[in-house]
């Protein structure tokens, strides 16, 4: 295998390149995101493995919201579609592009204590000193990718699936907790303690959320606050303040400046 080293001083869609690493069938690089960048759907042509070093960073895939803890590894498979929103303090992230190594499709998440234990690993290979660095990157992204072909497949009822699809497509008015499960058939109490031991989250907290995101989406784009509230399913403005304080340490007025203040990202 041959690597190159360089720092690259440019800016990139998703924010300024910090430090780039290449290795055969692999790219490493630390990505200096700025504060407040929303970037709309997209995907992309080769899988990613990603690692938040700093700061803090909310992801969409479909129904799905992913909090990126710090050195926690998150993979995604080619051409899968996202959104991305960094929040107030902006972030800092460390991201492998692989082309075509053995097994490098990373569709499964990892447990987070795996997670965390390869994100650190990679991190650690990427900042090690030079002479070193591309052996231990080289054996970090091997290890990564075995584990994350490894990983069991998530196995989700189909009427869970269901009822967090019918939260998610009445985000702005969202059923009771009794209600949801009756169209789904199971008890309310089945339903709450199922849906937070499959995702992390409450079903209400799940519907908060995803309004936050949906609220920045629409303060990203220049939308006046008051109708923001309104349109995402808030009471008033004062509750998406309050929303929008505790999920990203920043109020929506100062979350506006900061992204007026961020460069466009790259087309």
């Amino acid at each position: 295998m041959t690597s190159s080293l360089a720092a690259v001083p440019c800016v990139a869609g998703h924010g300024r390149v910090l430090d780039e690493l290449r290795l055969d069938g692999a790219r490493m690089v630390s990505v200096q995101h700025p504060a407040g960048l929303a970037i709309d759907r997209h995907s992309h042509d080769r899988a990613k493995l990603a690692i938040l070093l700093d700061g803090g960073a909310t992801e969409r895939i479909g129904v799905d919201l992913v909090e990126h803890g710090r050195l926690e590894l998150v993979a995604r498979p080619r051409f899968c579609a996202h959104e991305n929103q960094y929040h107030a303090e902006g972030a800092r992230s460390l991201l492998v592009e692989l082309e075509d190594l053995p097994g490098a499709v990373p569709t499964r998440p990892l447990d987070p204590g795996l997670a965390r234990h390869h994100g650190r690993r990679l991190a650690a290979a990427f900042h090690a000193c030079r002479s070193e660095r591309a052996r231990l990157a080289r054996a970090a992204i091997r290890e990564a990718v075995l584990a994350l072909g490894e990983a069991p497949m998530p196995r989700t009822p189909a009427w869970l699936e269901r009822a967090r699809e019918l939260l998610f497509a009445q985000i702005v008015r969202p059923p009771r907790l009794d209600e949801l499960a009756r169209s789904v058939g199971v008890h309310p109490v089945h339903l709450a303690q199922s849906f937070r031991r499959r995702w992390n989250i409450a079903p209400l907290g799940y519907v908060r959320a995803h309004r936050v995101f949906r609220a920045v989406e629409l303060i990203a784009r220049g939308s006046p606050l008051a109708d923001v509230a309104a349109e995402v399913g808030f009471a008033d403005q004062s509750h998406m303040t309050r929303a929008i304080q505790r999920a990203r340490r920043a109020s929506p007025g100062t979350l506006r400046r900061t992204m007026r203040a961020a460069p466009s990202p790259s087309p």
